[in-house]
């Protein structure tokens, strides 16, 4: 009777050895939350990608040094694929180290449409399961939650609000004042040509860099969905885009208060430089702009004061305070083995961390003006903070009600409004052509994707 005990024994040895094999493994979860406090927890790695240079003056490393002071069992670890802040050649390597296998954990994507179209061709993980553990409702929280048929895949970091820049010596020269919220695009017009004349040969009154959204600013403000009406169609036929082509042309072609459009492509230059150096006096732009350019005296030395105006409106029938906000996203890898922990870092990257970063949090609940003047500081002499802090606070700013329409294909459509805009500006064509050219193109899109 005796071999019993012994083989009961043994058993028991086998079922310890094994249990240490797999602790030994490496889990795929976080922590639990429900784990004892005295629990021991494995540590966890976390590879976060972004197009952050991984200097410690960025907002995302800000956010991760944070994090990682929290101590605890998950640890971040930024990888930096590019040294220009390009994202799209961030995404573009990202795929390849995807395709090879490589540890993915968070993807930081800079704007709606490349979560959307990320989303949709199956690179990320809904964050609908962890929002509901955590009693999270998104919309409640959040600027702006892209989304991909029904569910949520980005957590807002930042809120890019857009206003307009402006040269403050330079409109004092020119005997302007700086534009308030009824000011139109008529006027932004006016004050180009005003501004120009004043300046001489050797100064733009305004810039329009190559960004998708110079195409028609006007339909990141006025429209739910930039290129997309609400039953899914195309509007690239919405009197809008003839107005701000028409626009852009008067200015370049007419006014010469523009650098033409074709010289902004050859230069290849970054998207700062001609209003840094003063070579151009305004500029419509967004809340990125504050630590990437405007703060940044060493990278731009300047002898001119910043000061800022809201976007303008699209008419004089349009109430004021419409403006577009966009912003970054942090995603979680489909691939990823650490999905609760990518999350936990997530959630802290987006709510309490989000005042490391020095930029506008995209949580709703943040207290922006306390962060924008703990950011700002002493640089009072680089920034007019009154008039950003009214830009960006005034009870009037508001953005459109967020899309129902969620197409993996967003970013196709913005570049085909792009190419129209390059068209009727540098070949010269009519709208009715370019317009033509749109629908047509855009339309190949949307019937591509229903295949």
């Amino acid at each position: 009777m005796k071999k019993y005990p012994i083989l009961l024994m043994l058993c028991m040895l086998l079922l310890v050895s094994a249990c240490g094999k797999n602790s030994d493994s490496g889990s795929t979860a976080a922590p639990s939350a429900s784990a004892g406090a005295g629990a021991a927890q494995q540590q966890i790695t976390l590879k976060v990608y972004t197009n952050a240079k991984g200097n410690p003056d960025e907002q995302m490393i800000k956010i991760i040094d944070a994090f990682n002071k929290q101590g605890g069992s998950i640890k971040v670890e930024h990888i930096a694929l590019v040294q220009n802040n390009d994202a799209r050649e961030m995404l573009q390597k990202l795929d390849v180290l995807s395709a090879s296998g490589e540890q993915v954990d968070v993807v930081l994507l800079t704007n709606e449409g490349f979560v959307q179209e990320r989303a949709g061709n199956g690179m990320l993980y809904p964050l609908d399961e962890f929002y509901k553990a955590k009693n999270i409702n998104p919309k409640e929280e959040y600027f702006r939650n892209p989304m991909y048929n029904g569910q949520y895949y980005g957590a807002m970091t930042d809120a890019g609000f857009w206003f307009v820049a402006l040269n403050e010596n330079h409109l004092k020269a020119a005997g302007l004042q700086v534009p308030g919220f009824d000011w139109t695009w008529d006027d932004f017009k006016a004050y180009a040509k005003k501004l120009k004349d004043t300046g001489g040969k050797d100064r733009f009154g305004a810039y329009f860099h190559t960004f998708g959204e110079y195409a028609n600013i006007i339909a990141y403000t006025d429209f739910q969905n930039p290129q997309l009406k609400e039953d899914g169609k195309l509007q690239f036929d919405h009197p809008t885009f003839e107005y701000w082509f028409n626009m852009r042309r008067a200015m370049e072609k007419e006014d010469k208060s523009v650098k033409p459009h074709a010289d902004v492509l050859a230069s290849k230059q970054n998207w700062p430089t001609d209003f840094m150096k003063g070579t151009t006096s305004m500029m419509p732009i967004a809340t990125y702009a504050l630590d990437e350019a405007f703060t940044n005296k060493n990278t731009y030395p300047r002898d001119f004061k910043i000061t800022f105006a809201p976007l303008p409106r699209s008419s004089k029938d349009t109430a004021p305070g419409l403006t577009n906000i966009g912003g970054s996203f942090l995603t979680i890898a489909k691939n990823s083995k650490h999905k609760e922990a990518a999350f936990e870092f997530i959630h802290f990257a987006t709510m309490k961390g989000a005042e490391f970063g020095g930029r506008i949090p995209g949580w709703k609940k943040a207290d922006g003006k306390s962060i924008l003047t703990k950011f700002l500081g002493d640089k009072t002499d680089l920034i007019d903070i009154n008039a950003l802090s009214t830009v960006l606070f005034d009870s009037r700013v508001r953005t459109p009600e967020p899309s129902a329409v969620s197409v993996p294909y967003q970013q196709q459509l913005k570049k085909v409004a792009e190419a129209g805009i390059n068209k009727f500006l540098l070949d010269d064509v009519p709208f009715e052509e370019a317009k033509k050219y749109m629908m047509t193109e855009g339309q190949k899109i949307i019937d591509s994707n229903k295949k």
